[in-house]
């Protein structure tokens, strides 16, 4: 192999992937190079469980919409002090069926300095999915996957890299607390 050829094998790049989920804000970061294995080196959560926030026209309450920006900006700020070389912002349920999620979006973006890329529902499912079938492997053989987050439940299936079957409902256990166990405790009726 030429040694230029060599070098471009070598050299690790710092990635970072921000996940602006419903309950958290993930920022994970690591060291990856063409053809190798990512080796995770930094991982940044915050807790803001979203789905508290949402108000009965479905729009993010202003409070929840400052802890968000908040939230991101300390990711930023973390991937800056990491020395990340490219980010990936993306953005779930919470932020995509929010009634004032346009605005979210650009508060968000203001925040990150760049895009932010929103996932649809289906989307969401199938990411989730590949990430199963590469975590486990060709030897799983079919695989069903549900996976529930705070605002939406994820269902995927199939026997092969993609999914035959990928979906996403509003089910999520931070939305369905809210929306049927709004008391905490919960009210007898």
């Amino acid at each position: 192999m030429p040694a230029h050829e060599r070098s471009h094998y070598a050299r690790i790049v710092r990635l970072g992937v921000l996940d602006i989920g419903s309950n958290t804000v993930h920022l994970l970061v690591a060291n990856a190079r063409a053809g190798g294995r990512p080796t995770a080196t930094t991982s940044h959560r915050s807790v803001l469980r979203l789905m508290r926030y949402l108000q009965p026209d479905g729009s993010i309450s202003p409070e929840g919409v400052a802890g968000l920006v908040d939230a991101v900006t300390a990711a930023r700020e973390k991937a800056r002090a990491e020395g990340v070389d490219e980010l990936l912002a993306t953005a779930t349920s919470a932020v995509r069926e929010a009634t004032n999620g346009e605005e979210v979006i650009a508060l968000i973006e203001e925040a990150l300095g760049q895009p932010l890329q929103v996932l649809g529902g289906e989307t969401e499912a199938r990411l989730t999915y590949l990430a199963v079938r590469r975590w486990f492997g060709w030897s799983a053989g079919q695989i069903l996957l549900f996976d529930i987050g705070g605002g939406s439940l994820e269902i995927a299936g199939g026997a092969d890299e993609l999914p035959d079957l990928a979906e996403s409902v509003p089910l999520g256990a931070g939305r369905s607390t809210v929306q049927f166990l709004p008391h905490d405790p919960l009210e007898r009726r």
